[in-house]
């Protein structure tokens, strides 16, 4: 997460929202650590939750998070959508122009694709037409 958060630094956006999740088999102190970062990092902070808890609940991953991210700044704009692509979705069509969004995913070609269903969702919108329509792509 602190290498994540150097190279957040460099980055201008007008907002910078992260899609962050707790890992159950990490210490309490690791995930109330990982909402810290990220209260630092983003403006804005989703929480989802993994496929595969490891051993914890969902309400005690997000409390841990929640208490690291309010240890920081206890005001940050923080949503609960448990389900990973919701939570991608949600965040891609709430964005303002010039954000900036981080997803942490552990099942990262699911989130591919719903970053792709909603470019080409965007493309249908803008022109007409779908980017599944354009030869030879």
């Amino acid at each position: 997460m602190r290498a994540l958060q150097k190279f957040i630094e460099k980055i201008d956006a007008v907002s910078k929202v992260g899609i962050i999740a707790g890992v159950g088999d990490r210490r309490e102190t690791d995930t109330n650590e990982i909402g810290s970062i990220a209260a630092e990092m983003f403006d804005e902070i989703i929480i989802r939750q993994d496929k595969n808890l490891r051993g914890k609940t969902e309400r005690e991953l997000i409390h841990m998070l929640r208490e690291g991210i309010q240890q920081k700044f206890p005001h940050k704009k923080t949503t609960v959508i448990e389900n990973e692509k919701e939570a991608v979705t949600y965040a891609i069509k709430n964005a303002i122009p010039g954000s900036l969004v981080v997803i942490c995913s552990d099942v990262v070609t699911e989130a591919l694709d719903v970053v792709q269903r909603l470019k080409e969702e965007e493309a249908n919108l803008l022109y007409g037409f779908s980017v599944a329509d354009i030869p030879n792509r």
